[in-house]
C-alpha cells in the first residue's frame, strides 16, 4: 500500500490556526485609502491576510506613483531639451538665410566687380591716363583762370 493511500483513510486533522502573536497595524506605513479599507473591515492585526495583501498592493500603489511621478518629470525634461532644440533649429534656419542673403549680396558684388574689371580692360592706355589726369588738368585750369582774373584786374584796374 502507498503511503498516500494510507493517509486517505485517516481522519482529517483540524488545523489550528497559527498561534502568531497579536501585532498591531503600523498606520505611519499605510496611504489614506489602505487604512480606509483596513478601518472599514476593521482589520487591527498586521499579521490578517487581509492587511497583508492590503499593505502589498498599498506599497504597489505608492510603487507605481513614484514610477508616473519620475515618468512625468522625465517627460517635463525632454519637452524642455525639445523647446531648446527647435530654438536651436529656428536659430540655424536664421543664419542659413542670413548665409543665402551674404551669398547673393557677394554673387551680385562678384558680377558688379566683373563688369567693372571688362570696362577697365576695354579701355585704352591713353583713356586710364587721361582719366588720372584728368583732376590735376581741371586743377591747372583752374589755377590759369584765376591767375588770368588777377592779371586782368591788376593791370586794366577794373573795379
Amino acid at each position: 500500500m502507498r503511503p498516500s493511500a494510507a493517509r486517505r483513510d485517516e481522519p482529517v486533522e483540524v488545523l489550528e490556526e497559527r498561534s502568531d502573536s497579536f501585532k498591531p497595524i503600523d498606520r505611519n506605513e499605510f496611504s489614506e485609502n489602505a487604512l480606509f479599507l483596513l478601518d472599514r473591515y476593521r482589520i487591527d492585526n498586521a499579521n490578517d491576510p487581509m492587511a497583508i495583501f492590503v499593505s502589498m498592493v498599498d506599497k504597489m500603489s505608492a510603487n507605481q506613483r513614484e514610477v508616473i511621478s519620475r515618468f512625468e518629470a522625465a517627460i517635463a525634461l525632454a519637452g524642455v531639451e525639445f523647446g531648446r532644440i527647435d530654438l536651436a533649429i529656428q536659430k540655424a534656419e536664421e543664419t542659413q538665410r542670413q548665409a543665402e542673403a551674404l551669398l547673393v549680396a557677394l554673387g551680385r558684388t562678384q558680377k558688379d566687380f566683373a563688369l567693372t574689371t571688362n570696362k577697365i580692360r576695354q579701355r585704352s592706355n591713353a583713356d586710364i591716363v587721361l582719366n588720372h589726369l584728368k583732376p590735376f588738368i581741371y586743377g591747372l585750369f583752374g589755377a590759369m583762370l584765376t591767375l588770368l582774373g588777377l592779371f586782368v584786374r591788376l593791370h586794366l584796374k577794373i573795379l
